[in-house]
């Protein structure tokens, strides 16, 4: 994929810099976009050291469309188009919350904005904040609402890229193509672990893939979504503590993995294999879908 530009919000740790990295090895040209502005400017070096593909960074905050126009009018300016978004930011609350002890204000009013809190993660001490459901749903569901808008908006505006097929069909007419976006919703946008913002957050996310399709698909932009189950992230270590880290004596004994079929969590790299497959040419039929990454949880556990 010589020459493509790549825009992965959330991209400097977890799937995202997975994802990130995945598509730099494959010479896509990066633009990381999060809060944490150390770790992302150090990925960014680490690609064009170790892959030649060209990496940028951009501090942004996904629940404010300021933030969100800039960065891909950045990526743009960069690398003059934008043919694959993954948006990857996301939170979670750090502990579970019953439903009736959450309230309206809960929802519309944030008391902390969290400008210099790390996307990716809420500390533990907000975990009982009036800011934590607004936080969650800003990130989790609008701000993969305003990235597909302006995103696909991008999309529109440039020219379609051949589409490159192998095999004996690569002969036919295939319309261009004018991007791939890839929204990460969750497990918990299939089914319910008891998470009061997270979970009606990530279902959220499917409803904004299936309108992105319907929309944008006229123009030959696709947009899809995965759905991971358990994955070892910094944000997976802040709800789970020890449980959530590959290799401790915790995670091998816990009650989590008894529930999946292949009885061990995901690591990042295999979430940023299928995103890169869904942002591909390799899948330039599926539109609207999402893909299930659990390992065998939502649909099979007992």
């Amino acid at each position: 994929m010589p020459s493509l530009s790549a825009i992965v919000t959330g991209g400097a740790s977890g799937i995202g810099e997975a994802v990130a990295t995945k598509l730099a090895s494959r010479g896509v040209n990066v633009t990381i976009a999060d809060l944490d502005t150390k770790a992302g400017e150090a990925l960014a070096k680490k690609l064009e050291s170790d892959f030649g593909a060209a990496a940028v960074f951009v501090r942004t905050d996904v629940s404010q469309e300021d933030d969100v126009k800039a960065m891909v009018e950045a990526a743009v300016k960069r690398f003059g188009r934008l043919d694959f978004a993954a948006n990857c930011a996301g939170v979670s609350e750090t502990v579970w919350h019953e439903e009736q002890s959450i309230t309206t204000r809960d929802f519309d009013r944030c008391r902390d904005p969290c400008q210099e809190q790390s996307l990716r993660v809420l500390e533990v001490a907000d975990a009982d904040s009036p800011s934590l459901q607004f936080r969650v749903y800003s990130i989790n569901a609008k701000g993969v609402w305003l990235c597909q808008k302006h995103e696909a908006a991008q999309m529109q505006r440039q020219s379609p890229r051949p589409i490159s097929l192998s095999g004996p069909s690569s002969s036919r007419a295939i319309p261009g193509q004018r991007g791939s976006i890839v929204h990460i919703s969750s497990v918990c946008g299939l089914i319910s672990q008891g998470l009061g913002a997270y979970t009606p957050a990530k279902h959220a996310v499917l409803g904004i893939t299936k309108n992105g399709a319907k929309f944008y698909g006229k123009d030959q932009i696709r947009v899809n979504a995965v759905c991971p189950g358990w994955v070892y992230t910094p944000l997976l270590e802040k709800v789970m503590g020890q449980q959530g880290v590959a290799g401790t004596a915790e995670t091998e004994q816990s009650p989590v993995l008894d529930r999946i079929m292949l009885g061990r969590m995901s690591f990042p790299e295999e979430q940023a294999s299928v995103i890169s497959f869904l942002l591909s040419d390799d899948s330039s039929y599926i539109n609207g879908a999402h893909i299930v990454v659990d390992g065998g949880f939502v649909d099979i556990h007992p």
